[in-house]
């Protein structure tokens, strides 16, 4: 087996296996590795495999932080697999790397979609479903979506006491008061 074949043969099993990746001289090499597990994990997630699939993209993933399409599609995976909370950091991760790219209403879906998944942990994990609700109003502010901003908030407070939890979004994020001047109301679920 000569030296190629080993490092491919390692690159594999590390997909396979959840191993950190071999360390990168440079961005060719790094590009090179993402690709390889990318392909990698197309294979397992072709063949019905998905948890294999999602070790192979999470290392891809941590390899390319900023690549938001490679964030998304590990968070798809893991929320398929009911992996809620990895789904909801790999979202924010897509969000925060849509942000970064210049593209803030790109991160409005996923930051929607790392909400719901954060949800799911209520009200054991309030605190991160409490971060991921502020990220998602904040973008919504920036871009000027205040009643949205105003409606998620609401929205999260409404979720945090329906699952028993006894903590709250922030005051002050909930003050704010959205571009529009109206402050809309909690919701009211219907008997």
């Amino acid at each position: 087996m000569d030296r190629q074949q080993r490092r491919d043969a390692a690159r594999s099993l590390q997909c396979c296996f959840s191993v950190n990746p071999l360390p990168s001289k440079n961005n060719d090499s790094v590009q090179s590795q993402v690709e390889l597990l990318v392909a990698e994990a197309k294979k397992h997630n072709g063949a019905g495999d998905e948890a294999p699939a999602l070790a192979c993209y999470q290392q891809a993933a941590t390899l390319m932080p900023g690549a938001p399409w490679l964030q998304h599609r590990t968070a798809e995976i893991a929320r398929k697999l009911k992996q809620y909370e990895l789904a909801a950091v790999h979202y924010r991760r897509a969000g925060a790397a849509f942000v970064a790219a210049g593209f803030p209403k790109r991160a409005v879906a996923p930051l929607r979609a790392a909400w719901q998944s954060s949800m799911v942990g209520l009200p054991a994990q309030s605190s991160a479903f409490i971060a991921v609700t502020l990220e998602l109003a904040q973008v919504q502010r920036d871009l000027g979506f205040g009643p949205e901003a105003a409606m998620s908030l609401n929205s999260a407070n409404q979720a945090l006491r329906t699952s028993g939890s006894a903590d709250r979004m922030p005051a002050a994020a909930e003050s704010e008061a959205p571009e529009s001047g109206v402050k809309s109301e909690p919701m009211r679920r219907l008997a």
